[in-house]
């Protein structure tokens, strides 16, 4: 989720320019898709993307969604989410990152590691094929689930 009005000027800019350096049309709704993963604070699913825009844009299709979704995949404007729960959830940080999953409520964090980034696989699996990227999950109860578990 982005914090400030700064920030999200910036990454509209970004992803626009992006958009142009990839030779991809800036459309309305590509716009709009693109600020609702913006928005959006837990890694949403096309599913909640498709609710958020369908308030601004009431002709836009699912599928519209879906599609766009791919494309900006494709073209490396955002990231799928890997192992937190069975959706498939969307990430525009694209910088290398982690996640905290709250198994109560499924609130989702970034966090980062440098520490773990750096450091190179263990040896034991070092016959197993080419590595493309590492990322932790970590899963638990968040300080608000905790408080009402007490």
């Amino acid at each position: 989720m982005i914090d400030s009005k700064t920030e999200f000027s910036f990454m509209m800019d970004s992803f626009e320019k992006a958009c142009k350096a990839k030779g991809l049309r800036i459309t309305h709704q590509r716009i709009e898709i693109f600020k609702a993963l913006l928005k959006h604070t837990n890694h949403p699913t096309t599913d909640e993307v498709f609710s958020q825009v369908r308030k601004h844009l009431r002709t836009i299709s699912l599928d519209t969604v879906y599609r766009t979704i791919a494309t900006f995949e494709e073209y490396g404007l955002i990231k799928r989410v890997h192992h937190i729960d069975n959706a498939s959830r969307f990430d525009v940080n694209l910088s290398e990152h982690h996640h905290l999953v709250c198994s109560r409520c499924n609130k989702i964090e970034d966090f980062y590691w440098p520490d773990f980034d750096s450091m190179k696989p263990p040896k034991s699996i070092a016959g197993w094929g080419k590595i493309g990227f590492k990322r932790v999950v970590i899963d638990g109860m968040c300080s608000s689930c905790n408080e009402k578990n007490k």
